[in-house]
């Protein structure tokens, strides 16, 4: 169960989540049910049952308006009855990713079928840069869920200890998120021209895209011989607005939308070095995959970020420090021999891969499926 996953509603939401499952998968049956509203031509609710890459995912859609908290609720329980009903061997235990705010459903789950419960957390809203006052309600569930829990699984030791800060007690068990190594991979790149690369939600609060494009400007004032390309699933075209305004040279950085798991891959394959200037993260996708692509990171040192990188593996600038950052691209271009290709890949198989996290989880299963698991 999560509170975030794909679906017809939200095609990328969650899919570090989706990630997690498939690894996973490698070594268990597991099974998704996740609810989402969705816009219905017949009824109030809809059952969809398959099976993607190894997971069996049911998705529950219910018919947006007024009655929205009501028929969520009934969403839930149908799909609840239409497991229970559907699955002839008991489930062994639950599995819920990202407590607020549909961690109500795996304690409803875990009562019914009386089984134990781990937890994976991802979100930002613990840290208080990111939401200065999360509120009682998140509050209220969040230690509500992590109370009934065998272990809480935060993707990074920094996520945890804010977790902890926050009051949520409970086992913690850091498991890092997941990258396919089999999809990113090392490609050739043109020569040249030294690319740089920033994929996101483009959540500018969170993301600061707008420093990038300003520490862009110096940089690409400077060298001619870079490239940006920038994008995601958020508004693209307002930064290339912001970028024309800036007066960034168009044939300097190239903007897009949002793209397929693979399409990021061939993307990552073709550039040099990931460029990241959040003001607060956990340990971001982007990063794990740009690693396993052999891409070196410039970054800010916020969240679990510098857990794993350092001046091996890219470069680390002062959040906020525009100037800094441009120095930092001009460095990495010039000195781009610096940063080993398969160095940084051979960490990320060793750390992410699906066999890595695959066996972290199944170590935490035997733990919660213990006597005193719970």
């Amino acid at each position: 169960m999560s509170s975030w996953y794909p679906s017809k509603t939200q095609a990328t939401l969650g899919n570090f989540v989706q990630r997690h499952a498939e690894a996973i998968s490698t070594l268990h049956d597991v099974t998704v049910l996740y609810v989402s509203k969705l816009k219905l031509k017949d009824g109030n609710y809809h059952i969809e049952d398959e099976v993607i890459d190894r997971v069996r995912t049911i998705h529950v859609y219910y018919q947006p308006g007024f009655f929205s908290i009501g028929r969520k609720l009934t969403a839930f329980k149908k799909g609840l009855a239409y497991l229970e009903k559907q699955v002839s061997t008991p489930f062994d235990l639950i599995h819920h990713n990202v407590i607020w705010s549909n961690g109500w459903q795996a304690l409803w789950a875990k009562r019914k079928m009386k089984i134990p419960l781990v937890v994976t957390e991802h979100w930002t809203g613990y840290d208080t840069r990111s939401r200065p006052h999360p509120g009682k309600k998140v509050a209220v569930l969040s230690k509500w869920v992590a109370k009934q829990s065998s272990a809480i699984c935060p993707v990074s030791n920094d996520l945890g200890a804010t977790m902890k800060k926050f009051g949520l007690q409970a086992k913690y068990i850091t498991v890092p998120n997941v990258v396919n190594t089999r999809l990113f991979h090392i490609g050739k790149k043109a020569p040249g021209v030294t690319k740089f690369l920033h994929v996101s939600s483009l959540f500018d609060p969170q993301k600061n895209i707008s420093g990038i494009l300003k520490a862009w400007k110096q940089a690409s004032d400077e060298q001619d011989d870079i490239h940006l390309t920038i994008g995601g699933d958020g508004p693209w075209q307002k930064f290339e607005q912001d970028s024309f305004e800036l007066g960034i040279r168009p044939d300097s950085i190239t903007f897009f939308g949002e793209k397929k798991w693979s399409e990021v891959a061939e993307l990552m394959s073709q550039h040099h070095c990931l460029v990241m200037f959040s003001r607060y993260e956990n340990l971001p996708c982007t990063i794990v995959e740009a690693m396993a692509s052999g891409m070196a990171v410039i970054t800010t040192a916020v969240g679990g970020i510098t857990e794993h990188i350092n001046e091996k593996r890219g470069i680390i600038v002062p959040e906020e420090d525009i100037s800094e950052l441009a120095k930092s691209i001009i460095f990495f271009r010039s000195n781009a021999q610096l940063f080993h290709s398969e160095s940084l890949r051979s960490y990320a198989v060793a750390k992410f891969s699906d066999e890595n996290v695959a066996n972290a989880y199944n170590a935490v299963y035997d733990i919660a499926l213990q006597p005193n698991g719970e």
